[in-house]
């Protein structure tokens, strides 16, 4: 079983969050797990971005190359 955190909010926050979550019939609970998932995904995404950039200029690549890239990832593929 999974322990119960609680998180601080300040209270103008938790208004706000609280005023929303009514709005679309949910708990201030649900938004506020709907709004980390959010964060986490953008979060890893921007990881992700920042990986490929950072692999991108150790390989030496620009984006002049990913045309060229592609049209050699798909002929490869067709064989």
């Amino acid at each position: 079983m999974v322990p119960l955190k609680n998180v601080a909010l300040d209270p103008e926050v938790f208004a706000r969050v609280a005023a929303e979550a009514q709005k679309d019939g949910k708990t201030p609970d649900e938004l506020a797990n709907e709004a980390a998932k959010r964060f986490l995904a953008l979060r890893r995404l921007a990881d992700l971005e920042q990986y490929g950039r950072q692999r991108a200029a150790d390989l030496g690549l620009t984006e002049d190359d990913v045309p060229r890239l592609i049209a050699e990832s798909r002929a490869e593929r067709r064989r």
